[in-house]
C-alpha cells in the first residue's frame, strides 16, 4: 500500500517556503530544518489527523515524499478505524441503528532525516491514536531511496538476508533476555521472517520497538547492533557509508 501511495500525487500540497535547493544545504543545514516543526490538520469522514511534519519537507527534493507519508498515516488510520467500528455490524439487519459515533484522532509527528551523501533517508513516525476511550502509541520507520522513490526493505541490505534476519533475531533475543513480556516470542518470530521498524545507520542498524510491548518503561526499546555483526550476511556497501568509506 505504502510503495503504491509513494507514486501518486498526494492531495496534501505542502507550500513551498525554503527558497534554498536541497542540494545547496549542508548536513547541519539539513538537521535544523528537521528540527523545525510545522503543523497540518486532516480532516476525514471518521478521523482526525494533526500531522507535526519538519520544514525540510517544503524542499521541493523532499516535498513528493512527505505528501504520502502524510496521505498514508492519514489514510491508514481513516481506513482501520472504519474497519474497526463496522467490524461486529450487521447492516442488513431490519433494527440496524446508526449510532453516532465521536471522530477518531490522531498525533503524528514526523522526523525525516536525509543521508544526502547516499541519496537515502529514513522517515520516523510517533504516532498516538485515541478512540473509544482507548489510547494507543507506536512508532513506525521507513527507510526511503529518494533517487527511486522506493523503500528499503531489509532484504535490499544484505546478499544473505535471511542469514541478517537471524543474526539480528538472536541479539535482539539476547538484549532482553531478562525482559518478561508474551509478546516477545512474536516479536522475535517476526524479526526473524521479516524484520522492520529499523534504521539505517553508517555502520550498522537500529530497531525500535513499541514501548507496549514491555511492561517496565526502563526498559529500553531499541537494540543497535553493528555492521561488524553482520558481516557474514554481506552487507552491501550501498547501504552503509562506513563500508564505502574503507574501499
Amino acid at each position: 500500500m505504502l510503495k503504491t501511495l509513494l507514486l501518486l500525487v498526494s492531495v496534501f500540497i505542502l507550500s513551498l517556503s525554503v527558497k534554498a535547493t536541497a542540494d545547496d544545504l549542508s548536513f547541519n543545514q539539513l538537521h535544523q530544518l528537521n528540527q523545525e516543526k510545522k503543523t497540518l490538520v486532516i480532516d476525514r469522514t471518521y478521523t482526525k489527523t494533526n500531522v507535526k511534519y519538519p520544514k525540510l519537507c517544503e524542499l521541493k527534493k523532499y516535498q513528493k515524499s512527505c505528501n504520502s507519508f502524510i496521505n498514508y498515516f492519514v489514510s491508514k488510520f481513516e481506513h482501520n478505524y472504519i474497519s474497526y467500528i463496522t467490524g461486529n455490524r450487521d447492516f442488513d439487519d431490519i433494527d440496524f441503528d446508526d449510532v453516532k459515533r465521536e471522530v477518531a484522532q490522531q498525533e503524528v509527528d514526523i522526523d525525516y532525516r536525509v543521508v544526502s551523501d547516499f541519496n537515502f533517508a529514513t522517515i520516523i513516525a510517533n504516532v498516538e491514536q485515541q478512540f473509544n476511550q482507548q489510547n494507543i502509541g507506536f512508532t513506525e520507520i521507513f527507510n526511503y531511496n529518494i533517487t527511486t522513490s522506493k523503500i528499503i526493505h531489509f532484504n535490499d541490505l544484505f546478499g544473505d538476508p535471511s542469514l541478517a534476519a537471524l543474526i539480528c533475531k538472536n541479539i535482539i533475543s539476547d538484549a532482553y533476555a531478562k525482559v518478561n513480556s508474551d509478546k516477545l516470542p512474536l516479536l522475535l518470530a517476526q524479526i526473524e521472517v521479516s524484520p522492520k521498524n529499523f534504521l539505517l545507520l553508517p555502520d550498522g542498524i537500529e530497531f525500535v520497538f513499541s514501548k507496549s510491548i514491555f511492561k517496565d518503561d526502563r526498559i529500553s526499546p531499541k537494540v543497535i547492533i553493528k555492521l561488524d555483526r553482520l558481516m557474514e550476511a554481506k552487507p552491501k556497501k550501498e547501504w552503509f557509508p562506513i563500508l564505502q568509506n574503507h574501499q
